[in-house]
């Protein structure tokens, strides 16, 4: 266990100081090759000559820089190689050299490359006996030991670079991956702020406006009828109680610790009434009309249509002339509402904003038609049509309010 520990950090350790990895594999080679090469006769090594030494050096010089010129480098090695068995009239220390340069061309090249130098070096280096005259036993052990030294060195260049293209594909794969996660992280973050964001307007829009207008009505009243004043200071009281209520809710959802907040279902058409009659009291003239039977709809459908109808009652408010009407029709397959208030002649009407794009949102998030804008009565109207949605959840929902 040790051992392969060991042997892990030193490849760790190579990859990442390529260049000090070949200068140590370079000065061991030389080493190496120093003590000589063996005698034909007697198998005892042989002193060296000045020249061998020489170009012995030179091939280990050009090692260094085998990952950043293979060719150059086999080529290089392959010349002082066979200029090394014409000295020495037989196998050479340089030729080690030659054996490397080819598994690194194995794998930093082409197959078809690597294949053609693995074939062309026991090929030049044994040519080089002959014409130098090497000894017959010399000639016979060389054909064979060169050609297979040079054949496993090619493949195990081929082996390296493949466990390499499989570690390098697994890499990418993990990277992409993390990148797809952080991607997907970022979207969901992203969705969730969204979300949030539309909530708190949603929520604090429409009783904020109700404190405005009361606020407004009760500073034009405190001296002239106190009474009213006091009235319109109630309504002050009781919808910034709501909201309070209600931001307490939403911030307690978005607490990090493990305590779970009490919260309050989500509200939905069965609190229509209540929600008119909270417009009512802040000023506005509202009339309300339900018709045909009344069904549950899906979660997120029945909080969209809530908030649907708060929001145009909202802006009926603070744009309108006073009043508003609201329609919700339960159809076949989905509930159909309609918000109208009337608005002044040739005033300008916005059809954009944070709170109409919060009701497109909604609606387009449960599958469901919107239409917003001035029509030819002199109104304006928003007008929609959701879905009720899967059957089971409206049930369960409609099971959890009972």
């Amino acid at each position: 266990m040790a051992l392969v520990t060991w042997w892990s950090d030193v490849r760790a350790w190579r990859t990442a100081h390529p260049l000090v990895g070949d200068v140590v594999l370079a000065a061991v080679i030389f080493a190496l090759g120093l003590t000589g090469q063996p005698s034909p006769e007697t198998g005892q090594p042989l002193p060296l000559t000045p020249a061998l030494v020489v170009m012995l050096a030179l091939a280990c010089v050009a090692l260094v820089v085998r990952r950043r010129a293979p060719i150059s480098v086999w080529v290089t090695t392959l010349v002082l190689a066979a200029l090394s068995v014409a000295v020495a009239d037989g196998p050479a220390p340089a030729i080690v050299t030659v054996m490397v340069a080819v598994y690194t061309v194995a794998t930093a090249c082409r197959p078809r490359t690597a294949l053609l130098v693995a074939a062309a070096t026991p090929v030049v280096l044994i040519s080089t006996y002959h014409l130098a005259g090497a000894e017959a036993a010399w000639l016979s052990d060389a054909t064979y030991t060169l050609t297979a030294v040079s054949a496993m060195a090619c493949a195990i260049g081929f082996a390296v670079r493949g466990q390499r293209q499989v570690l390098a594909a697994a890499e990418e794969r993990a990277l992409r991956a993390e990148e797809s996660r952080e991607e997907e992280a970022q979207r969901r973050v992203t969705e969730e702020r969204l979300r949030i964001a539309r909530e708190l307007h949603d929520v604090v829009a429409h009783h904020i406006s109700v404190i405005n207008v009361q606020s407004g009505v009760a500073r034009h009243l405190v001296h002239s009828d106190p009474d009213a004043a006091d009235v319109a200071l109630g309504h002050v009281r009781d919808a910034s109680a709501v909201v309070l209520s209600e931001m307490a809710t939403i911030l307690g959802l978005l607490r990090t610790s493990d305590e779970s907040p009490e919260t309050q279902p989500a509200p939905g058409l069965a609190q229509a009434d209540s929600l008119v009659d909270a417009v009512r009291r802040s000023g506005l003239t509202v009339s309300l009309r339900i018709t045909g039977s009344p069904r549950a709809l899906a979660p997120s459908a029945d909080l969209a249509a809530y908030r649907l109808v708060q929001e145009a009652l909202t802006n009926a408010a603070k744009h309108g002339l006073g009043s508003a009407d609201v329609a919700i029709d339960y159809r076949e397959d989905h509930v159909a509402l309609d918000v109208a208030n009337p608005v002044a002649p040739g005033a300008a009407v916005a059809e954009s904003g944070h709170g109409l794009v919060g009701m497109r949102e909604r609606v387009a998030s449960v599958g469901g038609a919107l239409v917003v804008g001035p029509r030819a009565d002199g109104t304006f109207g928003v007008h929609a049509e959701l879905p009720f949605g899967s059957a089971d959840l409206a049930s369960a929902y409609q099971r959890s309010l009972a």
